[in-house]
């Protein structure tokens, strides 16, 4: 089957990363459209295709149309273009959101339309114009039948896999996203922020953790959690966990407090794993501050 052609209204990370790993597997875009003019002639001029301010020019180029805005903007940007008659009988046209369900996109379903979302499980912040960007990233796929199938056609196109997530469960599958991802980055700075207070700068103290970062993550992919767990509470090892407290508490409330919090998660998956007495359990939970751990 040929390949479709598509368009990007959005040029921000994820629109550049679409079109960078769809152009790179036989996929040819037609044009791209932003509120900035600075960034959809960079995009566009990259691929030697129009650009424009005006999405209804792009989206009616086009068979599969990709809106990568921000999510307050999507339902705008589709019922816009509606309104202007843009969209047209069996065009395909996704968001790429990873927390609005794909009937943000009516405006284009009621004008016969096949819509779905199409959100890539991956961090952006530093990844335009890379190549194979999108290879082996898992994409949350929702919509009609035809525009699952076709998304599911062009993830595989791009070197991914694809799985779906109904519309009333993509809230919490993005939260999951942010939590692994977004706060991920809120601890290693807390843990930078720490080692900067033996004189290390950011820069050192971020290089100095990368090893660790990469050991952990290493262990999920080995291990999965909860075997990838290690440190002071998996061993039982209660006077470390009671002297991390103890410094913690004398450079930083916040640092403490996310400690215990995390310490209690913690001593959940450790008690999954059976590596210690309940009694021992027990023990480290009321020190890290709840007796009752066990309803967290």
């Amino acid at each position: 089957m040929e390949k479709p052609s598509f368009a990007i209204i959005g040029a921000g990370k994820v629109g550049d990363a679409l079109a960078t790993s769809l152009c790179q597997c036989g996929y040819r875009l037609t044009g791209v459209a932003s509120r900035s003019p600075a960034s959809a002639a960079m995009l566009a001029e990259r691929f030697a295709v129009p650009w424009s301010v005006n999405p209804v020019e792009i989206a009616q180029q086009a068979k599969v149309v990709f809106i990568t805005t921000s999510d307050r903007y999507i339902g705008d940007v589709a019922g816009q273009i509606a309104q202007n008659g843009g969209w047209y009988e069996e065009q395909y046209v996704y968001h790429a959101s990873g927390a609005l369900p794909a009937d943000t996109l009516a405006a284009a379903k009621r004008q016969g339309a096949f819509i779905g979302a199409l959100h890539p499980l991956q961090s952006f912040a530093c990844i335009k114009n890379k190549t194979g960007c999108l290879s082996g990233v898992y994409f949350a796929v929702d919509g009609d039948h035809a525009a699952v199938n076709l998304a599911k056609t062009m993830v595989r196109d791009m070197g991914g896999d694809s799985f779906l997530v109904p519309p009333d469960q993509r809230v919490l599958y993005h939260a999951a996203a942010c939590i692994a991802s977004n706060y991920l980055v809120v601890l290693v700075h807390n843990a930078v922020s720490l080692l900067q207070q033996l004189g290390l700068s950011a820069e050192e103290a971020t290089t100095a953790l990368l090893p660790l970062l990469q050991g952990t993550v290493d262990n999920l992919v080995n291990k999965g959690t909860p075997k990838a767990l290690t440190g002071p509470i998996v061993r039982g090892d209660a006077n470390t966990v009671a002297a991390h407290l103890q410094a913690l508490a004398r450079q930083d409330n916040n640092s403490e407090k996310l400690y215990r919090q995390l310490g209690l998660h913690t001593l959940l998956l450790v008690q999954q794993i059976g590596s210690l007495e309940i009694a021992q359990l027990e023990t480290m939970g009321e020190m890290l501050g709840d007796k009752c751990w066990r309803e967290i």
